[in-house]
């Protein structure tokens, strides 16, 4: 009698055990998958960008992205890092300089979101006013044809230079319809060596990041400050990505945050001496 009470109850605990199995691996079915982060690879190259992206780090990371941020010297590596997708997006450039890598390298990079205008300017150790620039002075400018165009602009803005039929942008020292003052601007240098040129020269067209590494801040040395117009709007500097991912949900992530009221409060706190936010 115990025997065949015990064979029933083992019998009953084998059906109840391969009905449990099956039920128990249902539930797991059911259970929500743990949320992961998606890792968002971002390059940057200067002053302050990378503090732009650590201030809506946390921001990002609620939204689950995960930032991973690369820091760079100069700006053909961070353009071809994020062409082979070993990054996916990058906040080095404007719109003038992106679409002189894309026609260099036949790239398909594309600007998804301005995010400043750098403040760039005509700085001058000695002379105190435009007009006080002796006869023959030279001026060091960038070397790349955009900032070099871009440059020209500045000092066609401040009355200098005027360029022939109107011309506003690609221009080169070709392009010179007049030039009062006879000029020199064939001292003409990398971007990342203006500040030390300027050093030794005491006149340069530079971005305000140069000037800060010579510890020079607000209108210090500035002679002349560039306008803003309709040719300059394309010289914001830009959050970068590719054709393939500019309308991803972490470009998407990154645009709500590059934009928020966060990001143009430390702007306009921390770098108004230097820049204007691009975005509304």
């Amino acid at each position: 009698m115990f025997h065949k009470s015990f064979k029933k109850i083992r019998s009953t605990a084998w059906l109840a055990a391969l009905l449990l199995v099956p039920m128990t691996l249902s539930l797991a079915g059911c259970s929500p998958a743990p949320a992961q982060s998606k890792q968002i690879k971002v390059g940057v190259a200067f002053y302050p960008m990378k503090e732009l992206l650590l201030l809506i780090q946390d921001d990002l990371k609620k939204d689950g992205f995960e930032l991973n941020i690369s820091e760079f010297s100069d700006y053909q590596a961070p353009n071809n890092l994020l062409k082979s997708k070993e990054l996916d997006a990058n906040m080095i450039q404007h719109d003038y300089f992106l679409q002189s890598f894309n026609k260099a390298n036949g790239s398909d990079l594309v600007t998804v979101q301005p995010i400043y205008h750098a403040t760039f300017a005509l700085y001058s150790k000695d002379p105190k006013n435009l007009a006080d620039l002796p006869d023959g002075a030279s001026i060091t400018l960038a070397d790349d044809a955009t900032n070099l165009s871009r440059s020209l602009y500045l000092l066609g803005q401040a009355g200098l230079l005027t360029f022939k039929d109107g011309k506003t942008t690609g221009l080169t020292l070709e392009d010179i319809a007049t030039n009062p003052k006879n000029l020199k601007l064939d001292d003409q240098v990398p971007l990342t060596s203006l500040a030390q040129k300027y050093s030794e020269t005491g006149l340069a067209v530079m971005y305000p990041t140069y000037a800060k590494s010579l510890k020079l801040e607000g209108n210090e040395q500035r002679l002349y400050v560039e306008k803003q117009d309709d040719v300059t709007k394309g010289y914001a500097i830009s959050l970068v990505a590719r054709s393939d991912n500019k309308d991803s949900d972490g470009m998407k992530a990154l645009i709500k945050h590059l934009t928020s009221q966060k990001v143009r409060q430390f702007l306009q706190d921390q770098y108004s001496w230097a820049s204007t936010p691009a975005f509304e």
